[in-house]
């Protein structure tokens, strides 16, 4: 148990213990996890464990994290949507709405708005216990 959670006299989400799975992260994205997915349906789910490390002075996870996570997280259903083809992140454009804490655990709920045959426009909520923290809309680019 953390510090702050033993302090509060909370205990620390388990993610494996609900079935996420720790996602092997390289380069950049080894900086910033671990990420984590899970099966959902027949898509997939991602989140990440809020920890020290990505909080701001202010003691909330810092927004560029945020971003940093919906890029990932939206960019793995761009993936997918295009056929597990390459793609890049075009546009990302992002509404920060609630503040998110250490240890706090971080979902992305993601939707396919329109694929076409080279971009593929995507619309994703992150969430901490169904609470929507951060909306972002995004194009990706297949690569061909």
């Amino acid at each position: 148990m953390g510090e702050q959670a033993a302090a509060a006299g909370t205990t620390t989400f388990d993610p494996a213990a609900h079935g996420w799975k720790i996602m092997k992260n390289q380069g950049f994205s080894s900086l910033v996890g671990p990420m984590w997915a899970k099966r959902d349906g027949e898509g997939w789910r991602y989140a990440f464990l809020a920890e020290e490390k990505h909080e701001n002075r202010q003691g909330a996870v810092h927004g560029g994290m945020l971003m940093t996570f919906a890029d990932h997280a939206i960019g793995f259903v761009a993936w997918e949507a295009a056929g597990r083809r390459k793609c890049v992140t075009m546009q990302l454009e992002n509404q920060f709405l609630a503040a998110v804490r250490h240890g706090d655990f971080v979902e992305c709920d993601t939707e396919v708005v329109r694929a076409a045959k080279t971009v593929i426009f995507l619309r994703g909520v992150l969430k901490v216990k169904g609470k929507a923290v951060m909306a972002a809309n995004g194009i990706w680019k297949v690569i061909e």
